[in-house]
């Protein structure tokens, strides 16, 4: 500092309660370069505020204060943080050393906040640690130092970045006697080495005799001010550890006081404005870590709200991506160019509303014929459906077992895939009739030493009984064994389906009368699908696209992803609560902490960024874990789901949970999101505390 400190009437004033404090009345005070000042007073004189307005905590009511070329009664708030970051040196009576931070990491926070790298801070914090008799308490936390190695750590962090000028308020309040005198002896030894403005409020008498020049302060004035020759530095040159036994004598003026400038302060050389620097986002993410760890049970209940929103919607919107895939995947494999054909039904007798609804044209054998010779249509399957319930049986030698058809015997048009037979042939590879059992039934019908080979092309008869209990059996052949784990599922042939209906309905020509109940046609091309489509629309029945199907299909598998996904979104808000709460009571509890970062010149947005990132972090956190809980919970719902269809006889069905990228990547950018908006308000108000106001707290 190469200026004078001027104070020229200067006043502050505030409100408390109903009350108007006048804390400074008029004060006009000037200071030189290097000189050592004691404020002194009475409780209430006006000494902290005063020493507040120096160290740009605080702004005057009214009046100049000029500090090494500034005016600190018009610098903005940027500016004031800039002072107190770069020119300005707290001690404090209390220490107000971060209890989650050693000794070196305490020291280094004002190099931290100037965005000094790692390695070099921690060199000169150990550097000046060990000037000070701390060489071996680097690593130690204020809770495992006494208070005089407490105070001399914040000596340290008060000259870490070279000040042009260091205010201490009572820095021996709450020392004994002996180690009060060892920490004026060293500030008044840094005082007179090396040129540091320095300005103590103290009530000691003994305390302010070691300055150049006591002011007397009462009631907001200036009452007196005292020249005086300041102790000698013989008296309490020398420090004494208090725990070891041991002594440390402080330094003498070196032969190069260049050589000690340079290891004691970072660059710029003191008093100069460095543009840049601040915190690091690096130091931001360290910190947010450090402070995290301090609560872990609260902290980990915080985020576990957000992992169970985050579980709910990947395991929900996963089967939705998994269904969707699996439909996509089965209509390409049928292949875009197939059209289901269904008849048109005559409107339901109003008299008789149980009454089946007759088809206007039938699909009759002779109606198929004419399809198949539309031209480009490839193939036409048709499909006769049975009764719901019908009560069946299947006879094969000796063993009698209830039995149920799948509902088509076209596996390639149903949902999975149609996988190789274990035996003989599958339904869809031209068998129009005939039986193809499961895996599990199968095994009911061999005898000891037969393989499913063997049991291909035997005759079977099957019985169907009717509700008012006549019955008939009809006979056929076992022409495939395939997978599944029912004990009763096969997949019969049109033709015994055709002899069955006729029975039951007591319809001889039913396939004249009711006819199919649906066809597939599948086209030579997709180009041609549109000229068949209208051809068989003109013989009076219904046919749709597999694509307009497909189209169909995804629209309600998205809105069912929606609404799945709303569920997930509804529990995270929820969390989001719990993320606030945390992130306040964080606030309060570390209300001091803000101040003493504040005072050493961390920005309002630092203080905002650090708590904005320690939420996002706990949402993170939470959407980290929840991404895995709820892929392993959608594994597990989807491994139980395939039993359950393969139960059915549904065979071939591929992954339904799946995770794809975009769903794990976004969940963890929604949980981050839900952490940063939870905690936007929190950090707005971390950054807005006043800092004297914040030093204050208990």
């Amino acid at each position: 500092m190469t200026d004078p400190i001027k104070l020229t009437n200067l006043a502050r004033h505030f409100q408390r309660g109903g009350m108007d404090v006048q804390a400074l009345r008029g004060v006009d005070l000037a200071i030189e370069p290097g000189e050592f000042v004691a404020l002194v007073g009475p409780s209430g004189s006006g000494k902290s505020t005063l020493l507040n307005l120096l160290g740009g905590l605080d702004r005057p009511s009214a009046g100049e204060l000029w500090l090494d070329g500034t005016a600190l009664h018009t610098a903005s708030e940027t500016d004031r943080t800039l002072h107190r970051r770069q020119r300005i040196g707290f001690i404090f009576q209390s220490f107000n050393l971060l209890p989650r931070l050693t000794a070196v990491e305490n020291v280094a926070i004002p190099l931290m906040l100037s965005g000094v790298s790692v390695a070099e801070r921690e060199t000169r914090a150990k550097a000046l640690l060990e000037k000070v008799g701390l060489g071996h308490r680097l690593d130690h936390y204020p809770t495992e130092l006494s208070g005089g190695e407490q105070q001399r750590t914040a000596v340290a962090r008060a000259l870490i970045h070279n000040p042009s000028l260091i205010l201490a308020d009572e820095p021996t309040g709450n020392l004994d006697s002996k180690t009060g005198e060892e920490v004026m002896g060293l500030l008044k030894t840094l005082n007179r080495e090396q040129g540091i403005t320095l300005i103590v409020v103290t009530h000691d008498e003994e305390v302010a005799a070691y300055a150049d020049r006591i002011v007397k302060l009462r009631d907001g004035h200036i009452v007196e001010e005292i020249v005086s020759s300041g102790r000698s530095p013989d008296r309490a040159g020398t420090w004494h550890g208090e725990e070891s036994g041991h002594s440390n004598s402080l330094p003498s003026p070196q032969p190069s006081p260049s050589r000690e400038r340079e290891l004691l302060s970072p660059s710029p050389p003191r008093g100069k404005a460095r543009v840049g620097g601040g915190l690091q986002f690096n130091d931001i993410i360290r910190q947010a870590l450090s402070n995290l760890r301090r609560r872990p049970v609260r902290n980990v209940l915080t985020a576990g709200g957000v992992l169970i929103g985050i579980v709910t919607l990947v395991a929900m919107v996963s089967f939705g991506v998994g269904v969707q895939r699996e439909v996509q995947r089965n209509f390409e494999s049928i292949g875009l160019e197939n059209l289901f054909v269904s008849p048109v039904y005559d409107e339901p007798d109003e008299f008789d509303p149980f009454a089946e609804p007759e088809p206007l044209t039938p699909i009759t054998p002779e109606l198929v014929a004419q399809i198949e010779q539309i031209p480009d249509v490839a193939v036409v399957v048709p499909d006769l459906r049975l009764p719901f319930g019908i009560d069946m049986a299947l006879a094969l030698g000796d063993t009698s077992l209830p039995i149920r058809a799948t509902d088509s015997f076209e596996p390639e048009f149903a949902l999975g895939s149609s996988p190789e037979p274990l035996a003989g042939v599958r339904m869809d590879s031209g068998a129009r009739a005939g039986v193809v059992l499961v895996q599990d039934l199968a095994d009911a019908l061999l005898e000891e030493g037969q393989s499913y080979d063997s049991l291909v092309g035997q005759a079977i008869s099957l019985t169907v009984q009717l509700p008012r209990g006549e019955i008939e059996t009809f006979p056929s052949q076992i022409v495939g064994v395939r997978e599944g784990l029912d004990n009763n599922i096969i997949e019969l042939g049109v033709a015994e389906r055709e002899a069955i209906m006729a029975w039951w309905y007591n319809e001889p020509d039913i396939l004249q009368t009711r006819g199919y109940d649906t066809l597939t046609v599948r086209a030579t091309d997709l180009g041609a699908l549109t000229a068949v489509s209208t051809q068989i629309e003109a013989l009076g029945l219904e046919a749709q696209s597999l694509e307009a199907i497909l189209n169909v299909a995804n629209q309600v598998l998205a809105l069912m992803q929606a609404l799945l996904g709303s569920v997930g979104g509804l529990a995270l808000l929820v969390a989001a609560l719990g993320v606030a709460n945390t992130m306040m009571m964080a606030i309060y509890e570390r209300t001091r902490e803000i101040g003493v970062l504040k005072a050493l010149g961390a920005s309002a947005r630092e203080i905002r960024a650090l708590f904005t990132v320690e939420a996002a972090m706990l949402g993170l956190l939470g959407g980290f874990f929840g991404l895995i809980f709820g892929t392993l919970l959608g594994r597990l719902v989807d491994w139980i789901g395939h039993r359950f269809l393969i139960a059915e006889g549904i065979t071939g069905i591929g992954q339904l949970s799946v995770v794809p990228p975009w769903l794990a990547f976004g969940s963890l950018a929604f949980a981050a999101f839900i952490g940063i908006a939870a905690g936007l308000y929190p950090a707005a108000r971390a950054a807005r505390l006043d800092p004297v106001a914040a030093l204050r707290h208990e």
